[in-house]
Protein backbone atom coordinates (compact mmCIF):
# COMPACT_ATOMS: atom_id res chain seq x y z
CA UNK A 1 0.00 0.00 0.00
CA UNK A 2 1.01 3.37 -0.66
CA UNK A 3 0.07 6.85 0.59
CA UNK A 4 -0.31 8.60 -2.48
CA UNK A 5 -1.73 8.07 -6.04
CA UNK A 6 0.38 7.62 -8.93
CA UNK A 7 -0.48 10.06 -11.97
CA UNK A 8 -2.24 7.67 -13.55
CA UNK A 9 -4.42 6.86 -10.80
CA UNK A 10 -5.16 10.30 -10.03
CA UNK A 11 -6.28 10.95 -13.94
CA UNK A 12 -8.56 7.97 -13.14
CA UNK A 13 -10.04 9.36 -10.27
CA UNK A 14 -10.39 12.66 -11.77
CA UNK A 15 -11.89 11.41 -14.73
CA UNK A 16 -14.57 9.53 -12.90
CA UNK A 17 -17.70 11.00 -11.91
CA UNK A 18 -19.05 8.61 -8.79
CA UNK A 19 -16.87 6.93 -6.03
CA UNK A 20 -18.55 4.69 -3.78
CA UNK A 21 -17.81 6.30 -0.19
CA UNK A 22 -17.44 4.40 3.55
CA UNK A 23 -17.64 5.36 6.63
CA UNK A 24 -18.41 3.34 9.96
CA UNK A 25 -21.64 3.79 12.24
CA UNK A 26 -21.55 3.57 15.59
CA UNK A 27 -22.24 -0.09 15.88
CA UNK A 28 -19.42 -0.68 14.24
CA UNK A 29 -21.34 -1.34 10.68
CA UNK A 30 -20.04 -0.04 6.99
CA UNK A 31 -21.92 2.90 5.88
CA UNK A 32 -21.32 2.89 1.83
CA UNK A 33 -23.21 5.57 -0.05
CA UNK A 34 -22.32 7.15 -3.72
CA UNK A 35 -20.56 10.80 -3.84
CA UNK A 36 -19.68 13.27 -6.43
CA UNK A 37 -15.82 14.08 -5.43
CA UNK A 38 -13.16 15.80 -6.87
CA UNK A 39 -10.03 15.53 -6.29
CA UNK A 40 -7.72 18.66 -5.11
CA UNK A 41 -4.03 17.54 -5.42
CA UNK A 42 -4.01 15.14 -2.55
CA UNK A 43 -7.14 15.55 -1.21
CA UNK A 44 -10.56 14.44 -2.18
CA UNK A 45 -13.03 16.61 -1.92
CA UNK A 46 -17.62 16.48 -1.66
CA UNK A 47 -20.55 18.08 -0.33
CA UNK A 48 -22.95 16.60 1.91
CA UNK A 49 -25.87 17.42 3.73
CA UNK A 50 -25.86 16.79 7.45
CA UNK A 51 -26.97 13.02 7.09
CA UNK A 52 -25.77 9.70 8.47
CA UNK A 53 -22.39 9.50 6.89
CA UNK A 54 -21.55 13.02 8.43
CA UNK A 55 -22.77 12.18 11.72
CA UNK A 56 -20.25 8.77 11.59
CA UNK A 57 -17.31 10.73 10.36
CA UNK A 58 -18.13 13.25 13.16
CA UNK A 59 -17.50 10.52 15.61
CA UNK A 60 -14.43 8.39 13.79
CA UNK A 61 -12.87 10.06 10.98
CA UNK A 62 -11.45 7.11 8.40
CA UNK A 63 -13.14 6.27 5.91
CA UNK A 64 -12.64 4.60 2.10
CA UNK A 65 -13.57 5.64 -1.37
CA UNK A 66 -13.90 3.09 -3.97
CA UNK A 67 -13.55 4.44 -7.92
CA UNK A 68 -14.09 1.27 -10.18
CA UNK A 69 -14.70 1.03 -14.08
CA UNK A 70 -16.29 -2.38 -14.94
CA UNK A 71 -16.53 -4.03 -17.91
CA UNK A 72 -17.34 -7.57 -19.00
CA UNK A 73 -13.45 -8.28 -19.57
CA UNK A 74 -12.29 -8.54 -16.54
CA UNK A 75 -8.21 -7.93 -17.96
CA UNK A 76 -9.87 -4.03 -19.01
CA UNK A 77 -11.04 -3.59 -15.26
CA UNK A 78 -10.16 -0.49 -12.95
CA UNK A 79 -10.02 0.13 -9.56
CA UNK A 80 -8.95 2.72 -7.11
CA UNK A 81 -9.29 2.35 -3.18
CA UNK A 82 -8.45 5.56 -1.03
CA UNK A 83 -8.25 5.37 2.51
CA UNK A 84 -8.30 8.67 4.73
CA UNK A 85 -9.43 10.45 6.84
CA UNK A 86 -12.07 13.25 6.82
CA UNK A 87 -12.61 16.46 7.98
CA UNK A 88 -15.80 18.36 7.47
CA UNK A 89 -15.78 22.11 6.78
CA UNK A 90 -18.67 24.55 7.35
CA UNK A 91 -17.64 27.64 5.34
CA UNK A 92 -14.48 29.84 4.56
CA UNK A 93 -11.99 30.08 1.86
CA UNK A 94 -11.26 25.89 1.50
CA UNK A 95 -15.44 25.62 1.52
CA UNK A 96 -15.52 28.37 -1.39
CA UNK A 97 -12.61 26.64 -3.32
CA UNK A 98 -14.40 23.08 -2.67
CA UNK A 99 -17.38 24.21 -4.13
CA UNK A 100 -15.96 26.21 -7.08
CA UNK A 101 -13.85 22.86 -8.00
CA UNK A 102 -17.35 20.87 -7.34
CA UNK A 103 -19.34 23.48 -9.80
CA UNK A 104 -16.37 23.22 -12.16
CA UNK A 105 -16.88 19.37 -12.62
CA UNK A 106 -20.91 18.87 -12.08
CA UNK A 107 -22.10 21.81 -13.55
CA UNK A 108 -25.50 20.21 -12.95
CA UNK A 109 -24.90 20.64 -9.09
CA UNK A 110 -25.61 24.50 -8.83
CA UNK A 111 -29.11 23.94 -10.43
CA UNK A 112 -30.10 20.95 -9.02
CA UNK A 113 -28.61 20.86 -5.51
CA UNK A 114 -27.67 24.46 -4.91
CA UNK A 115 -24.76 24.20 -1.80
CA UNK A 116 -24.74 27.23 0.80
CA UNK A 117 -22.21 27.76 2.95
CA UNK A 118 -23.35 27.39 6.68
CA UNK A 119 -25.72 24.40 5.43
CA UNK A 120 -23.96 22.53 2.98
CA UNK A 121 -21.27 20.81 4.29
CA UNK A 122 -17.60 20.33 2.37
CA UNK A 123 -15.70 16.62 3.06
CA UNK A 124 -11.87 16.85 2.90
CA UNK A 125 -10.81 13.39 2.97
CA UNK A 126 -6.63 13.21 3.61
CA UNK A 127 -5.59 10.00 1.68
CA UNK A 128 -3.54 7.90 3.50
CA UNK A 129 -3.59 4.66 1.81
CA UNK A 130 -3.85 3.99 -1.63
CA UNK A 131 -4.25 0.13 -3.70
CA UNK A 132 -5.33 -0.26 -7.31
CA UNK A 133 -5.79 -2.68 -9.99
CA UNK A 134 -5.41 -2.35 -13.69
CA UNK A 135 -3.24 0.36 -14.08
Amino acid sequence: MRSSLTEAEASFVRWERVGRFASVGAEGMPHVVPICPVLDGDVLVFASDPTAKIRNLRADPRCAVVFDDYVEDWNLNHQVQIRGTATIVEDGPEWERAKALLDAKYPQYEPMFPIVAGEGLMVFVTIERVTSEGF
